[in-house]
């Protein structure tokens, strides 16, 4: 009888979530490169940083946007065995679903945009602006885990691959941008958020 009975009252008490609804900034490391059917690339480091808004969508569900500046870019080799690079730099809106395991731990998956701001390319020891080379949007989908404290920091790891080739008048490689990136935020800001209750049947 007991095991019934704890059963019951643990589905019918309400669900807690220690979160609240709030604006933060964020920032972190990652590393990235493009991903093409025609030719490896090396990962390279870059950077993100930006703003989000966390919105509580549901007794364990989060509605995360940002907006992010953001530095990719990929390594690639030359005929003559030297190695060049291009870096580029967006604008990135992404917009992720965040679903709590627990009160901490959360899994995420979403889409995101990115509108190109500069496109450098190093080779030779020389540096050449790119940007008319590259399509001026990208987007794509990211997947990710988190760990959100009560006392408004959040970590988090991401993934992003990208569905859009970034090469304009491209008919041989297709690149597609892909990132790995650790994220540490913090909620600045907190807001009011709506109350959910079970429904009774």
């Amino acid at each position: 009888m007991r095991t019934p009975l704890l059963l019951f009252l643990a589905l019918s008490a309400p669900l807690t979530f220690a979160q609240q609804s709030g604006i933060g900034i964020k920032g972190g490391p990652l590393m990235s490169n493009t991903r093409s059917g025609n030719r490896s690339g090396n990962w390279l480091p870059g950077a993100s940083v930006g703003t989000y808004l966390a919105l509580r969508a549901g007794p364990r569900m989060e509605f995360q946007p940002e907006v992010l500046i953001t530095s990719l870019g990929a390594g690639y080799s030359l005929p003559d065995d030297d190695r060049g690079h291009v870096r580029t730099l967006y604008v990135q809106v992404p917009l992720s679903f965040k679903l709590y395991m627990g009160n901490v731990a959360n899994v995420q998956a979403g889409a995101q945009m990115g509108r190109l701001l500069l496109a450098q390319q190093s080779a030779g020891g020389e540096s050449t602006k790119v940007t008319e080379s590259y399509e001026s949007w990208d987007y794509g989908v990211i997947l990710g885990l988190g760990a959100d404290m009560v006392s408004g920091l959040d970590l988090g790891i991401r993934y992003y691959s990208g569905l859009r080739p970034v090469l304009a008048n491209d008919q041989v490689l297709f690149p597609r941008n892909r990132s790995l990136a650790l994220s540490l935020g913090y909620r600045m800001s907190r807001l009011r958020s709506p109350k959910f209750t079970r429904r009774r049947n």
